[in-house]
């Protein structure tokens, strides 16, 4: 293969190399011989951006993702836009306005990433890459969203029996993503047992399937959902309107959504096992600094236990006599 003003690349494999093994290779030639400075060939940022999704990012986890940000990159700046017309303050303009429109800060630092990620891979990185010249929105820090099973129930009582109800259910005591939800079958719920294989994610770095004990709680909440048969895609936006009018009239805390429930599984798991580990297995995380996220609302038993012990050793106070 040869590349405009470039030497020809050539490797020959024997008769028995498996396929992946050239594919892999011709895909690493193909980033050899894009990589560096004026190596790419300038075209059109939709041309680019084809380019890119197909010779560096094809088949890699957060694909759809990734796509979906340069897509929205490629709608706002315009696709018969060339990429080396684009400049600093095109990007900070762009990103400012999703900002202003309400878009999270963590959200639009994705989006300036995969524009990042394109002229990396295009260019090198030591090309001229104008992202670089645009600073990241500072994200604001997480707040604690785990609620009570007190408060979840009282919302799910206010709702008649239906599919929607069982699935909240489980997400409360699962703490499986609404996406696992939609792709788990009877075939994951292992009855005597008593555990749930939940299928793994494409998000980020995604995730492998894994497997996790199941309370009591937990296989009501399966049973809930076997009587009324709702395995299987659903509609997220009925099921979150659905939630919110059960949040308002249990009078829940404002802007409740229906992942808090799998925020309070972690928050409830952390608090009662106070190991930080165990709850990113159950969670189902790639990482420990994503369960921390979760566990913000959590209070552990022996934190809980240390204070008492503290309180035992401070003088006791007197009660003075109300007038």
């Amino acid at each position: 293969m040869r590349r405009k003003g470039q030497p020809l690349w050539q490797k020959r494999f024997p008769p028995q190399t498996p396929l992946e093994t050239i594919e892999t290779e011709l895909s690493d030639a193909r980033k050899r011989l894009g990589a560096g400075k004026g190596h790419a060939p300038a075209g059109t940022l939709e041309a680019d951006i084809t380019r890119y999704l197909r010779d560096h990012f094809a088949g890699r986890p957060g694909y759809a993702e990734r796509k979906r940000h340069l897509e929205l990159w490629q709608a706002a700046l315009g696709k018969d836009m060339w990429r080396r017309q684009i400049t600093r303050d095109d990007i900070a303009r762009v990103l400012n306005g999703w900002r202003a429109d309400g878009i999270a800060a963590e959200t639009c630092n994705k989006r300036r990433t995969a524009l990042l990620a394109l002229y990396h891979a295009l260019d090198g990185r030591g090309g001229e890459n104008p992202v670089r010249e645009v600073p990241k929105f500072r994200a604001p820090d997480p707040l604690p969203r785990g609620l009570s099973y007190t408060l979840i129930e009282r919302a799910l009582a206010t709702m008649p029996a239906c599919k929607t109800r069982a699935r909240l259910r489980v997400m409360a005591y699962t703490g499986v993503r609404q996406g696992q939800l939609m792709r788990l079958s009877p075939d994951d719920w292992h009855v005597r047992a008593k555990t749930l294989t939940i299928p793994g994610t494409g998000k980020g770095r995604g995730t492998k399937p894994y497997t996790i004990p199941l309370s009591s709680a937990a296989q009501e909440a399966l049973r809930e959902l076997d009587r009324c048969d709702g395995w299987g895609a659903f509609t997220w936006a009925p099921m979150a309107r659905m939630w919110r009018a059960a949040a308002s009239e249990a009078k829940l805390p404002p802007g409740t959504v229906p992942y808090d429930l799998r925020h309070s599984f972690g928050t409830h798991a952390y608090q009662q096992t106070g190991d930080l580990k165990i709850t990113k297995e159950l969670m189902g995380h790639a990482s420990l600094k994503m369960t921390e996220r979760y566990t913000l609302a959590a209070v552990p038993a022996r934190q809980r236990a240390a204070m008492l012990a503290i309180e035992r050793g401070l003088p006791k106070r007197k009660k003075g006599r109300r007038p």
